[in-house]
């Protein structure tokens, strides 16, 4: 499925996931879809660094990143007005912080369709 692709432009897309083959998985996804990805990253100070030194258009962050989570980096993704997603395994799990209400979460297993329309939506005005 490629419409969504041809709506958007290819982006330049942070992915924050510290399981290893989900982000080989979603970086592998992502660049089917005709975009470049930085990353994985599968920690808050390596997205960080990440962040300081790539020209990032969007991210894709996974919420729970073992001991710790990827608020931080939405924070700092937001101040810069660099449009994200979340992504979480957990059934239950919301997100938490008013300056993160509205913004898009997918469930685990991210089907690529579902990643695709997701990414257009983050891509438009």
């Amino acid at each position: 499925m490629n419409d969504g692709a041809d709506q958007t432009r290819s982006l330049k897309i942070l992915v924050v996931e510290d399981t290893f083959l989900i982000g080989v998985q979603l970086k592998k996804d992502l660049e089917s879809l005709g975009h470049h990805v930085i990353g994985p990253a599968a920690s808050v100070q390596k997205a960080h660094e990440l962040i300081e030194r790539e020209q990032v258009e969007a991210a894709v962050l996974d919420i729970n990143l073992g001991h710790e989570d990827s608020y931080p980096i939405a924070g700092t993704l937001h101040g810069r007005n660099i449009p994200f997603l979340f992504i979480t395994g957990y059934n239950e799990l919301t997100i938490t912080g008013s300056e993160f209400e509205g913004r898009a979460l997918l469930r685990k297993p991210i089907l690529l369709s579902e990643l695709e329309e997701s990414l257009v939506t983050l891509a438009s005005p």
